[in-house]
């Protein structure tokens, strides 16, 4: 447990006396009240998540994550099982333990991934349909265009030969089983680069017993802000700029609640998020474009070109916005 001013360890967050009444502690380095966000409403707490304030984030990451952990056993060790039995019992003891401790966090994650899921699948659909009904000989863009190269000049059949465009002729299920495979291994992979760097290359959370937990669960929280644009259903703005704006924001609110949480510098949490966004670009449709294709390496080689050369018309696109 910490100070959620100062992050200085502290021994309690409260004292409860005979008449149930609660004292909130003092932080003794700094003088400020350790947690005030234990006698405040979830709403409160929501609101301020929402806002950035880092006692917030603090209070659920590191102070309410370990009161609640620290209910359940510690995992068995399974290099120490003697035999077949013992390692099939251990296996099974940590599967369901993971689940009983993880269970309002894995919860918190389904609804955001449907979510996620969704969003992605409407966003791709409305992008397929404006890009590939974009006319070639739009007189307004042709005389933004003129001084680019031709590389960069707009061609609407690129569209119709990418890996969105071969998606969206499967039927409702099947395209759901792709964005939602999608999304799942962006979110993995997201996630397990963000904790890898975090944690092996900038050695962060050494004096934190649950220094995974408490990385993977900023991560959950900060992810709250991708279903933003569900506002857009709502209100729809069918500008891209409106889009990319939103997605930004998405992204800021990754980087802020990382920098909040482990007091890194903006520069080492950017450069990550950059590296990890890069990553992510270059693997996870690559690779769904493997089982789209289904190994055909022909049908493989013809996607990742026109998938590059829609990237780069797309670039030319957004300097002329």
């Amino acid at each position: 447990m910490i100070c959620i001013t100062c992050m200085r360890p502290v021994d309690s967050l409260y004292t409860v006396y005979s008449n149930d009444h609660i004292q909130l502690t003092d932080c003794p380095f700094c003088q400020e009240i350790v947690d005030k966000y234990v006698e405040i409403d979830n709403v409160l707490l929501f609101i301020d998540l929402l806002l950035l304030k880092s006692g917030a984030y603090r209070h659920l990451v590191f102070n309410s994550l370990e009161l609640h952990l620290s209910k359940y056993p510690k995992g068995k060790e399974l290099n120490g099982c003697q035999s077949l039995h013992d390692y099939t019992l251990a296996l099974i003891f940590n599967v369901r333990n993971w689940f009983c401790k993880f269970d309002r966090l894995n919860r918190l994650w389904l609804l955001l991934l449907s979510f996620e899921i969704y969003l992605t699948w409407v966003t791709e659909e409305s992008k397929f349909i404006y890009y590939s009904n974009r006319s070639n000989n739009d007189g307004k863009f042709i005389m933004l265009s003129k001084n680019l190269p031709e590389t960069f000049k707009w061609d609407s059949t690129i569209m119709r030969s990418t890996i969105t465009s071969k998606v969206f002729t499967w039927n409702p299920p099947m395209q759901y089983l792709y964005f939602a495979s999608y999304c799942i291994l962006d979110v993995i992979l997201f996630h397990t680069l963000i904790r890898y760097f975090i944690l092996e290359r900038l050695h962060w959370g050494r004096d934190f017993v649950y220094s995974k937990d408490i990385i993977s669960y900023t991560i959950l929280l900060s992810y709250g802000a991708k279903i933003f644009p569900i506002l857009m259903l709502i209100w729809p703005y069918d500008t891209l700029i409106s889009m990319s704006i939103i997605k930004w924001v998405a992204n800021f609110y990754v980087i802020e609640s990382l920098k909040i949480v482990t007091k890194l510098s903006y520069w080492n949490i950017i450069k990550i998020f950059i590296i990890v966004s890069v990553f992510r670009y270059c693997l996870v449709k690559p690779i769904l474009i493997f089982f789209v294709a289904e190994f055909d390496f022909s049908i493989i080689k013809n996607l990742i070109q026109q998938e590059f050369m829609l990237l780069l018309q797309k670039s030319g696109t957004y300097l002329l916005l």
